[in-house]
């Protein structure tokens, strides 16, 4: 039996983010779930890194992270409100590192993260954070395509057409 004691929602401070937040919030109320809500801050990386491992950061990386948490704080104020509960967690790093590492360090039952839906040269070029996590975690991971990317993919005329009700 399955049971989603721990759900890690990622976000990257985008309104593409958002969608992870329907399924990780839902999956939550449905198994009673501790959720966390994580963003990792990609400039405030440790000064030296050395097989994984992150040692010192630099002093004015330590403002990078101050003010990650508060973005965080008011991104979480704005898009969950006050009612729901969540722990907020800022890393500093590679994300698809961060994720995984927090992820089995706390024994996190199940990671949700919305995808950006790129395709093409953009995606080779700047990776899928998404990919990455998916492929390198032991925690199951639930991506979720965002809301104007869903609308693109499939529209009703689309449905319409397919099953001749026009």
């Amino acid at each position: 039996m399955i049971n989603l004691k721990k759900i890690l929602i990622t976000t990257d401070l985008s309104e593409h983010s958002v969608a992870a937040f329907d399924h990780g919030f839902s999956l939550g109320l449905l198994y009673a779930s501790k959720i966390y809500v994580m963003h990792v801050a990609e400039d405030a990386q440790p000064m030296f890194r050395l097989y994984g491992l992150d040692t010192v950061l630099r002093p004015e990386h330590h403002r990078e992270i101050e003010s990650a948490v508060e973005k965080l704080d008011q991104f979480i104020a704005t898009h969950v409100g006050t009612e729901r509960k969540v722990v907020p967690v800022v890393r500093a790093g590679v994300p698809e590192v961060e994720i995984i590492r927090f992820a089995e360090e706390e024994g996190i039952d199940l990671i949700v993260l919305a995808t950006h839906g790129w395709t093409g040269l953009r995606h080779i070029l700047m990776g899928s954070v998404a990919e990455k996590v998916l492929r390198g975690s032991t925690v199951p991971v639930l991506t979720v395509k965002p809301i104007p990317m869903r609308e693109e993919i499939v529209s009703k005329e689309d449905i319409e057409q397919e099953l001749h009700i026009r």
